[in-house]
């Protein structure tokens, strides 16, 4: 989980700190070509927006390189400098919105806390009357039942640290672990205080720490710090898009006995950048569709002129970091002059925040998560996928368990992975399309499954490879399941769904997250937004957050 062994070939990109700057090994060359970063200035020091976010502190990225060596390294500096970019890019766009255009969010946010006040007594009833059934058929409140005792020693709980229980994932791993013996402290971004998981009977302690985004240096030194305070055996960070190469750098200031299921974060860097993950696909043999790095505006005009590169395919335009305001475009190539160039208008593109010009593909979309333990697959669940999924449940494709499978095996990795992929329906072949390197909701798959703690708390003595139950039901958000009905009005579909699944979040044993998240995380993430007046989309339950413009 920590160890460089699974990858021996050179980086992509050597990055000189003293002129701050990459060096870019062109594919099948030693000769290294110069690439700015962050315009030339110490990436730490974020551009200044026209809505005044502050710099960096001088000295903090020297002092960073002292605290966590790890970042001393191409893939991880470029991928820290790109999220960084990211983030900065959004407060500019969100700082030229105009007040009407913070208006219309305000009056929105308004309405739904309105809407969201009038369900808290069915929530309640409800809560209270299927925890009432359970108790009458012999079940047990967690918080009213015996703490089991872990294995290991009697009599001795040993802690694990979970980040990242605003997400029902991290949620399902707090229980997994709690059921497992293990005593679970929850810890998350000072702004995620409210979050609902805190309340769960299984948290035995919740701490926040400083956003690594904004204060990268505080961040770590409080992990390290609540490690050590908690004499923490095992951390395991639910991860944020933009967070993960973050938590893949804590593993330098855990207690060495501490275990940090995370990849080693120079391949957390390098999967996280599509074009270095389809470069390493390439290497293994594994299937995946053909793209171009594109690092300006002209470069895609350059390519969707010509016809010879794209070989009469249509392609399409992603951005390479994570773009909550871009990702659901699906802008395609080639196009016709005045829609591209009206369309390049509205992002950037550039050295640090390039783009990746992908076949596109037309089919069944799914998804994989993955627990691996130095090559060899511990878990795996995968699921039938769409741009937002709120709903999952196993699907057992050996094609694609195959696929990780050889994944795993050739890069030796230990972590947790999340595959996504295409089946194209003009060749009928599988392909990955992108990889993130962390935490996955498919984990929510496993969530009555008695041994899946098993893989994180003790990886070398698991047998067969573990994968959700043939009787497993699907699970869903049941609120989210309402509100699609209201919009559809498919009401054998919505009963076919609440009949034969089961609420990702609800558990009749520990009843409380289910209502700190509708009625506490939700309800304060609106509030906020009527102070900001941030564009807001959606509310995510499955990730338990508003989705906003620049968001993580």
């Amino acid at each position: 989980m920590s160890k460089r062994d699974a990858v021996n070939d050179p980086p992509l990109f050597a990055f000189d700190r003293d002129s701050a700057t990459y060096i870019l090994r062109s594919a099948g060359s030693d000769v290294p070509t110069k690439r700015s970063a962050m315009e030339g200035k110490d990436f730490f020091h974020r551009r200044q927006p026209e809505n005044g976010v502050a710099k960096a502190p001088p000295g903090v990225t020297q002092r960073l390189f002292e605290l966590i060596p790890s970042a001393n390294d191409s893939e991880v500096l470029q991928t820290l400098a790109q999220n960084r970019m990211g983030k900065d890019n959004a407060a500019i766009e969100f700082s030229r919105t105009s007040l009407l255009q913070r208006t219309w969010p305000r009056l929105r946010s308004i309405a739904t806390l309105y809407i969201v006040a009038l369900t808290l007594p069915i929530s309640i009833l409800g809560c209270v009357g299927l925890v009432v059934l359970h108790m009458l058929r012999g079940g047990r409140l967690v918080a009213l039942s015996p703490h089991p005792t872990s294995k290991t020693r009697k009599g001795y709980q040993p802690t694990a640290i979970v980040t990242g229980a605003r997400m029902t994932k991290g949620l399902h791993i707090c229980r997994h672990l709690h059921r497992a013996g293990w005593r679970v402290v929850l810890v998350d971004y000072d702004r995620w205080w409210m979050q609902g998981s805190r309340l769960s009977a299984c948290c035995a302690a919740f701490f926040t720490v400083p956003d690594p985004e904004q204060d990268p240096v505080g961040y770590f030194k409080a992990i390290a710090s609540i490690a050590a305070k908690e004499r923490a055996k095992l951390y395991i960070p639910v991860s944020a898009p933009t967070t993960a190469i973050y938590d893949s750098l804590t593993q330098d200031v855990l207690p060495k006995d501490c275990v940090c299921w995370t990849l080693p974060p120079y391949l957390t860097g390098r999967l996280d950048d599509k074009t270095a993950f389809t470069d390493l696909c390439n290497k293994i043999g594994v299937q995946v569709p053909k793209c171009f790095r594109v690092e300006s505006a002209q470069q895609v005009r350059e390519l969707n002129d010509s016809p010879d590169k794209l070989g009469n395919k249509k392609y399409l335009l992603k951005s390479i970091v994570y773009d909550p305001a871009h990702r659901a475009d699906l802008f395609t190539l080639p196009s016709k002059a005045g829609p591209l160039d009206r369309y390049l208008g509205r992002i950037e593109i550039s050295k640090v925040r390039p783009w990746i010009v992908q076949e596109y593909m037309d089919g069944e979309e799914l998804s994989t998560y993955a627990i691996a333990y130095k090559g060899k697959v511990l878990a795996y669940a995968d699921n039938e996928a769409s741009m937002s999924c709120l709903s999952y449940g196993h699907i057992e494709s050996k094609e694609i368990w195959s696929w990780v499978q050889r994944f795993c095996k050739e890069t030796g990795c230990s972590g947790q992975l999340c595959f996504d992929y295409m089946r194209n329906s003009s060749d009928g072949q599988l392909y990955s399309i992108e990889c993130n390197p962390r935490t996955s909701t498919v984990i929510t798959e496993f969530h009555d499954h008695p041994g899946l703690a098993q893989a994180f708390t003790d990886p070398e003595s698991v047998q067969s490879v573990m994968k959700p139950l043939k009787t497993s039901p699907p699970v869903y958000w049941f609120w989210n399941e309402i509100a699609t009905l209201l919009t559809t009005g498919d009401f054998r579909t919505w009963w076919e769904t609440v009949t034969q699944g089961v609420d990702a979040t609800f558990d009749p044993s520990d009843p409380m997250p289910f209502l700190g998240l509708h009625y506490m995380q939700v309800p304060v993430l609106l509030v906020r937004n009527i102070w900001t007046g941030r564009p807001w989309k959606k509310i995510d339950l499955c990730i338990g957050k508003v989705v906003e413009l620049g968001g993580d």
